[in-house]
């Protein structure tokens, strides 16, 4: 007995087959090659599709809104800091999540009182 019913064509059942089976898009920005390195290494073994970049004034000229589901940030960064490349993301994509991640213990304070109230779907590790 058949309690499931759909009015869906076959192409729109396709295409939902293929959101559904879509590997996860990563973007991860690090001016730390091996960093860099380590993270893609780690999510592509994972299922995840990564890209990376060493370059946040790079990553943010080849930025694709809605494209990403999930970036992943270093903050202190040269000449684009980790804080205003995430600004100038959200500008472009408000949808997309942003996960800082740093090794030093100095940026959480700036990050919660300075960042955090106007970043939105923002979080820091």
């Amino acid at each position: 007995m058949n309690y499931l019913t759909t009015d869906t064509s076959e192409e729109e059942q396709e295409g939902l087959h293929t959101q559904t089976t879509r590997r996860k898009r990563i973007l991860v920005v690090d001016d730390e090659y091996d960093i860099c390195m380590v993270y893609q290494m780690v999510l592509e073994d994972d299922g995840y599709q990564c890209i990376s970049y060493t370059d946040p004034v790079k990553a943010l000229q080849e930025f694709r809104p809605n494209y990403y589901d999930l970036i992943l940030l270093d903050i202190k960064m040269p000449v684009l800091n980790g804080f205003e490349l995430c600004k100038k993301i959200i500008e472009l994509d408000r949808t997309v999540h942003i996960v800082f991640i740093t090794a030093s213990e100095e940026y959480y304070e700036e990050f919660r009182s300075q960042h955090f109230p106007e970043l939105g779907k923002v979080n820091y590790i």
